[in-house]
């Protein structure tokens, strides 16, 4: 099986490049990258889940990444408008959702918006949304976190200057396979979500997602930190959660509200686990569940 790219219209007419990996007659699962992120899918994990699970992977790129029109001022929900777009051009009548970090929150609003279209969502680490009742949203971050999330709402110019400084710099640090490596430190090489092969697939991500500017990632996160535009205490497909505890990027708290929230879900919130593993270390639990859907 190779990599296919589909050229399909958007929700609002605009075209809209899908990779999919897995035979045709696979149930179809659509992952939703994390921010920054692109459409890129990892081959290994493209190929386990089509060989063993029998599913077809299917990815596409947010407005802005990857030379798509940026959409200023979209909001979390207004994925479902291009996720239904596509489904239809490519003959899709029931899909699975997969996310990962920020692409968390558009799986979940595709759950909760696209019921008939949906069969479940699998969550890896992602956010709540902000201001919900009960959350904290930045417990257990860091101080420089916390520090974002309040320029955001006290001075939003500033807020996007550091944003662009930010993505400049993890450009330069991360848009190669040692930049990855270095950022590991001593854990690099110690498993497989921190291997080489990994390495040169993130710095690519890095590259596709950051090397046109930094407006897809800003959109991206003050789409997190807004009104999400739909409810995930609503959902009413099945969901399946995995949070490390220890994850730093998107703390646990968000995992705990989620958790406690999202109707009938079943979430497991995992000791040994953090950012970085979180997904790959559970990928075949998902892979499977998602495989029993329909």
């Amino acid at each position: 099986m190779e990599t296919v790219t589909h050229v399909v219209p958007g929700a609002d007419g605009e075209l809209i490049s899908v990779e999919e990996f897995g035979a045709p007659d696979g149930k179809p699962v659509l992952v939703h990258p994390g921010s920054p992120g692109s459409r890129r899918l990892f081959r290994p994990d493209a190929e386990l889940a089509a060989r063993r699970y029998g599913l077809r992977l299917l990815s596409y790129d947010r407005p802005g990444y990857r030379g798509r029109p940026r959409r200023e001022g979209r909001r979390i929900a207004d994925a479902a408008a291009d996720v239904r777009s596509l489904a239809a051009a490519l003959g899709i009548e029931r899909l699975g959702m997969w996310g990962f970090s920020g692409g968390g929150s558009y799986a979940l609003a595709c759950a909760a918006v696209l019921p008939e279209l949906v069969t479940g969502a699998a969550v890896f680490a992602g956010f709540a949304p902000y201001g919900a009742p009960g959350l904290d949203f930045c417990a257990g971050t860091t101080p420089e976190f916390a520090h974002e999330v309040e320029l955001f709402f006290t001075d939003r110019e500033t807020a996007r200057e550091h944003w662009k400084q930010d993505a400049d710099r993890l450009l330069a640090t991360l848009g190669t396979p040692e930049g990855w490596v270095a950022r590991w430190g001593d854990a690099a090489g110690t498993d497989d979500a921190r291997s080489w092969p990994v390495a040169r697939h993130l710095a690519a991500i890095m590259r596709d997602s950051l090397s046109d500017g930094d407006d897809a990632w800003w959109d991206d996160w003050a789409a997190t930190l807004t009104p999400w535009g739909c409810d995930p205490t609503s959902i009413r497909v099945p969901v399946r959660l995995w949070h490390g505890v220890h994850d730093r990027a998107v703390p646990i708290v968000n995992g705990r509200w989620l958790a406690a929230h999202v109707p009938g879900i079943v979430a497991h919130l995992i000791d040994s686990a953090d950012h970085t593993n979180v997904e790959h270390d559970n990928r075949e639990a998902a892979y499977a569940w998602l495989s029993e859907l329909s």
